[in-house]
């Protein structure tokens, strides 16, 4: 009998696919079985289910001592897709599956008491790792449909230990390849229409659609602020192959499968969240709202109900598109590319236009809107305010559908249109456009030599603010040709809109929002 066998897997470790060698040994002496490698609980607890689901599966466990050894010993391991290598080692060690089936082939999966192969949570991660890697790979066919975006032909779904042993021993043909993920057709709310008036939020809220700009809406309550920030999502096209793998792989991680894992993803934290379930961490690295949002769009309602070390989180990621995690006994890196939509009233009271109505003091108003710190309203880019609606439109829309139907699909479409520009000529949407190419851009434009100075001086606009309301201003840009594009022959192919001093001042007027009132 050869007695020992190694079996290769994955320890996933937030976004991260470590691989790890399953040693075991069959020794002399009483039977029992011992698991070393720093292992925690759920890990050590693998040797009762695994002897109950060999067992179960028709196959022999050996009665004596087994060591199993989980190398690198320096890393973690954590969690039930152990399982599944831990029994094809044992198995392989005893003779009972040929180990020459285990060349560049690795194994995941949690295993229940009767031998039946359970979905598998932060799977995805190993996936894409062992396709790089260029292995096959034996998994639950639960989660043949979160491996789907891998587009893999070599990943080898099973649902039992004893489908897995056919397999290895060539009794059993691999199955189907698992077929990749088609786009859904695009699922919306339907709200869009229904917003009543409000026509420069819904301008602004298109604006931030086409260019990836973050934007914040503050006005009194039962203006429609919610209704707005939610109709974004309504507004984005589908998320390319790579883009929804890397946001599959972030909630495979959190533990959470997406219905519909083509669209951009919609996350909305309660103002009580903590600053760990807003960044991420823990025992082990998980993600957080941030990296949940990724691709997606964050929205925070009730903005300065947040606490002020909480939103602070938000500054670095806003900047570079990630957050580093760091904890004693971890560094890790996640992505977390969001649009942050806010949300807030002027006041604590709300305070509507009649300022009769509001009974907040200068100072309770200053208090209330600090709670929000300047360094994060500068990494907004649109700054839009909702009025109160005048009578009269309240009374023409009641109880009225819109009548133009046809709103919310040509919006998509000229958002769809102005984002393929951009990604196309610069690679990436205006908001993250790099600062090189942002001064290429500042200089072709064409204005009046003294415009550009009169107007940071006037506004005493930061290098930031000055450098968002140009990215805001190409966004308006291609959202102009995508409405109306040139006559064929007019302009060259691949060759940008020009920015006008009439975009230039529409996008400069989403950074000058009077709030109102004493504050």
């Amino acid at each position: 009998m050869k007695r020992r066998a190694s079996v290769l897997t994955r320890a996933a470790f937030g976004l991260d696919a470590h691989p790890v060698h399953v040693e075991c040994h069959l020794a002399g002496g009483l039977p029992g079985t011992t698991v070393v490698g720093l292992a925690e609980g759920a890990v050590k607890e693998a040797r009762d289910r695994v002897k109950s689901a060999i067992r179960n599966s028709g196959f022999h466990y050996p009665t004596s001592h087994i060591t199993l050894n989980l190398a690198p010993s320096h890393l973690t391991k954590s969690g039930t897709a152990f399982d599944l290598p831990i029994a094809i080692a044992i198995l392989a060690a005893s003779e009972q599956i040929p180990t020459d089936a285990l060349v560049d082939t690795e194994f995941v999966g949690e295993l229940s008491l009767f031998g039946d192969l359970r979905e598998t949570s932060n799977l995805l991660a190993s996936a894409i790792a062992c396709d790089s890697a260029n292995h096959r790979l034996f998994l639950p066919l639960a989660n043949d449909t979160e491996i789907a975006l891998v587009g893999s032909d070599k990943s080898w779904p099973a649902t039992s230990l004893y489908g897995v042993a056919q397999m290895l021993c060539g009794r059993r043909e691999q199955p189907p390849m698992v077929k990749a993920i088609a786009p859904d057709a695009a699922t919306t709310t339907g709200r869009f229409n229904e917003i009543i008036g409000q026509y420069q939020a819904k301008r602004a809220l298109t604006i931030a659609a086409a260019g990836g700009h973050h934007m914040l809406i503050v006005g009194p309550p039962g203006t429609g602020k919610t209704m707005l920030a939610e109709c974004l999502i309504d507004l984005l096209p589908d998320l390319d192959k790579p883009d929804a793998l890397s946001v599959a792989s972030i909630y495979s991680a959190f533990g959470v499968r997406r219905s519909n894992v083509m669209r951009p993803p919609l996350r909305r934290p309660h103002h009580s969240a903590s600053n760990a379930s807003i960044s991420g961490g823990g025992h082990t690295p998980t993600p957080g709202e941030v990296s949940l949002a990724h691709r997606g769009v964050l929205f925070l309602d009730e903005l300065p109900h947040f606490k002020p070390s909480t939103l602070d989180l938000l500054r670095e990621p806003i900047e570079t598109g990630e957050i580093a995690i760091v904890r004693a006994r971890y560094r890790t890196v996640l992505p977390s590319r969001f649009q942050l939509i806010a949300a807030m009233n002027p006041c604590p009271a709300g305070r509507s236009c009649k300022e009769q109505t509001c009974r907040c003091t200068s100072s309770q108003v200053q208090r209330y809107q600090s709670r929000v710190s300047g360094p994060l309203l500068d990494r907004i880019d649109l700054h839009v305010p909702v009025p109160e609606l005048d009578e009269a439109l309240m009374q023409r829309h009641q109880n009225k559908v819109e009548s133009d139907q046809g709103e919310l699909q040509r919006t998509r479409t000229n958002v769809r249109l102005a984002q393929r520009r951009q990604r196309q000529q610069q690679g990436c949407l205006n908001a993250n456009l790099s600062s090189e190419a942002l001064a290429r851009r500042i200089n072709e434009a064409d204005f009046a030599p003294t415009f550009l100075a009169d107007v940071c001086k006037k506004l005493e606009l930061s290098m930031r603010s000055y450098h968002k309301v140009w990215r805001v201003a190409l966004t308006i840009a291609d959202l102009e040709q995508a409405a109306s594009p040139p006559a064929p022959g007019s302009q060259p192919e691949g060759v940008s809109p020009a920015v006008t001093e009439q975009h230039f001042m529409e996008a400069l007027s989403y950074r000058t929002m009077t709030w109102g009132g004493d504050g």
